[in-house]
């Protein structure tokens, strides 16, 4: 009896557990035929001719924002492992001014504000601090001028679509692509998107990320490993005027076999306001001097009266919020 009670309860179990493994099976199925959806969604066109002149012009107008910047003042903010700052920014025709106005969304010490007024006297003062921040700056520009530059050659591209008026791109490196300077190195491990808009022929969104380790100079020199992320985007603030708006770059890896090295900005610009085209670094510098208590406190500064040649455009919205 004992035996028969457990035999009993052991094919009651068992019809019990048939509906079950139906039931997974059925599950397992259906995510199956999930997935074979999502990869043909994900399967696009080859670019044509015609996308890679679009890519091509698109790139150019970069080149040519980034050597011809139209002059902005603006907030910009760092987030670093340790925390943030945030910056008050002058970008004239001339160079940009900038001055730190708050850390970790606090107002800074009287300590700290007179290290930000002797670092900004002293580019007013001192000639050779002034070269020096200049060329700084410059060698910065030239670095993003090479990895534009380089974009349309580095990749093979396939229409991915339209996504909210924009057209998308999906990148993977060409094999036949071989960089000419250190910074487009990571291109030959980096797949990811790009949006253009297609009518005013600009990039709004670059979303890389590093799938495989990349060396260069035979893997003496340095090494990028998988896994990096290379994110950025701008916004359109008046016609003719893009300002990038949000920057993550997280990149590690090592120089030279033994030291390692990480490095990391996560920037988001806002608050963008015109300024004079007529405006000066040194001008812009003591405007950054003369900052009233509000800017001190992170606060957005009213807009100054322009001169009427220099409203050619209308005030920029301050779309950055969007991202």
């Amino acid at each position: 009896m004992p035996l028969f009670a457990q035999s009993t309860l052991g094919n009651h179990r068992h019809s019990r557990q048939m509906p079950r493994r139906k039931s997974v099976l059925y599950n397992l199925l259906i995510a199956l035929l999930l997935t074979c959806t999502a990869l043909a969604q994900k399967q696009h066109h080859p670019a044509s001719a015609d996308d890679l002149a679009l890519i091509q012009r698109a790139s150019e107008s970069e080149i040519a924002e980034l050597e011809n910047p139209k002059p902005y003042r603006y907030q910009e903010r760092l987030d670093w492992n340790w925390g943030s700052e945030t910056r008050s920014v002058i970008a004239t025709a001339g160079g940009r001014a900038d001055r730190i106005i708050l850390f970790n969304d606090e107002p800074l010490s009287p300590e700290q504000q007179a290290k930000q007024e002797h670092r900004l006297n002293k580019l007013l003062s001192d000639h050779d601090a002034l070269k020096n921040e200049l060329k700084d700056q410059q060698s910065e520009t030239q670095r993003r001028v090479r990895l534009v530059k380089a974009f349309p050659k580095a990749f093979i591209f396939g229409f991915a679509g339209s996504e909210k008026g924009l057209l998308r791109f999906d990148f993977r490196p060409d094999p036949d692509f071989s960089p000419k300077d250190r910074e487009t190195q990571m291109y030959r491990g980096m797949e990811g998107s790009v949006w253009i808009d297609s009518l005013r022929e600009r990039i709004v969104r670059v979303e890389g990320v590093l799938v495989k380790d990349v060396s260069f100079g035979w893997g003496v020199v340095g090494r990028l490993y998988k896994g990096g992320i290379y994110e950025i985007a701008q916004t359109r603030l008046s016609p003719g005027g893009w300002r990038i708006t949000h920057m993550n770059i997280d990149l590690k890896g090592k120089m030279f076999l033994f030291n390692s090295f990480r490095f990391q900005r996560k920037e988001t610009d806002s608050h963008f306001q015109p300024v004079s085209s007529h405006m000066t670094l040194p001008e812009a510098i003591q405007e950054l001097l003369d900052a009233p208590e509000q800017e001190q406190s992170g606060k957005q500064l009213p807009l100054r009266k322009q001169n009427p040649r220099d409203q050619r455009h209308p005030a920029p919205q301050d779309l950055s919020q969007k991202h």
